[in-house]
């Protein structure tokens, strides 16, 4: 065992076979899976529908989405006035000048509390 283990690896190869071939699928079913998860809010297939590319199989429920969206989005925009105020307080400005993008959302609730607790 050890002798031919050993020819193996001090040989060297110097051609390959090569062989006529053909691939073909085992079946039409394919697995579809999305690949972070979530609900699904409208399934717009059944069981055995023929499906083409480009088609919508399934949608899924925004409620999760959105709501991240809406977290994330409320703590950036927070920082962006904190980073506001410290700007004005480090260049000893009397006034905070907040970024454009926050100043043209400041009819939001979410925006009017950010930028008056800085």
């Amino acid at each position: 065992m050890l002798v031919v283990f050993g020819w193996g690896m001090l040989s060297e190869i110097s051609g390959a076979v090569i062989a006529p071939g053909k691939l073909v699928v085992d079946s039409n079913v394919k697995k579809v899976q999305h690949p972070t998860g979530g609900v699904v809010g409208e399934l717009n297939v059944k069981d055995g529908d023929r499906v083409k590319k480009g088609d919508v199989v399934v949608r899924l429920d925004e409620t999760q989405a959105r709501t991240s969206l809406a977290i994330v989005t409320k703590a950036l925009d927070e920082m962006e006035a904190r980073q506001a105020r410290l700007r004005a307080e480090r260049d000893g400005a009397a006034k905070v000048t907040f970024p454009a993008d926050l100043l043209a959302r400041k009819d939001e609730p979410e925006m009017a509390q950010a930028t008056t607790s800085e």
